[in-house]
């Protein structure tokens, strides 16, 4: 755990504070001992706490590939950059020492074909479609800087870009407008066994139901944008090194291998 812990007692830290202990856990492999009360302050602030460690990271100057996701349909969806260089395609190789931990998700991604400019109000769920170059199976491999992410709360795991480790995209989807969504299989696997396999269960039985406030949120979306869509079996903890993938059973699979 890093040596470095905030003083509770102390004002809430800055934005830039809390970004740079993010940054150092990334760093060093060390994970850091976080409470709620020792984070971001605000959705705001945690949103801010991404931008930083993005800007720290990366050279570009906006993300190009984002995680999206809500609870429920009750709850304000939620969304946090890839960062560059964790985006791979399928099948893809990453070292063992550059997780902590390691959990998979079989999931949707979506590219985006054309711009969608901000503007004001929600763009249409038909102007969305159309925007949509290409849909894909897609795997994220879920990571954390967090120590214990439970007891750090969501404002900190908001920060740390939502657990995302990195995410691996699969073979496109053909005839995606037509698929019954809700009559896919979907397969989790880690060196062969096969670690869930479950009937449907779209992420909010709707896979673009988050899209409108994502493209609200993030200012619009731009060609070659992609957008992964949340879960539809679970986190599936698996120990490193392994071979994970997953499968759209008559769809296609994304793969990897870390170690």
């Amino acid at each position: 755990m890093l040596a470095h812990r905030i003083n509770r007692a102390a004002a809430m830290p800055e934005t830039a504070e809390l970004a740079a202990l993010l940054l150092q856990a990334r760093q060093t492999g060390h994970r850091l001992a976080a409470s709620a009360k020792s984070g971001p302050n605000t959705v705001a602030q945690a949103y801010a706490v991404q931008r930083a460690v993005w800007l720290g990271l990366s050279r570009a100057t906006r993300p190009s590939v984002w995680k999206l996701g809500a609870p429920d349909k009750q709850s304000e969806p939620s969304v946090a950059p890839v960062l560059s260089g964790w985006a791979a395609s399928s099948p893809a190789n990453f070292a063992a020492e550059d997780f902590g931990g390691l959990g998979i998700e079989a999931e949707i991604a979506l590219r985006f074909g054309r711009d969608l400019p901000a503007r004001a109000g929600y763009y249409r769920r038909d102007e969305i479609l159309d925007a949509i170059a290409s849909v894909h199976v897609a795997m994220e491999l879920v990571d954390t800087r967090l120590a214990d992410p439970e007891a750090a709360g969501p404002l900190w795991r908001l920060a740390d870009n939502l657990l995302n480790g990195a995410l691996v995209i699969g073979e496109p989807i053909a005839n995606w407008r037509e698929l019954d969504y809700p009559g896919l299989s979907v397969r989790a696997l880690a060196d062969g066994h096969c670690l869930a396999e479950t009937l449907g269960r779209p992420p909010l039985d709707d896979l673009f139901y988050c899209l409108p406030w994502w493209l609200a949120h993030n200012g619009g979306a731009q060609a070659g944008d992609i957008v992964t869509t949340g879960a539809w079996n679970g986190m599936h903890p698996v120990v490193i090194p392994a071979e994970v993938r997953v499968e759209f059973v008559g769809l296609g699979i994304a793969s990897a291998c870390i170690g």
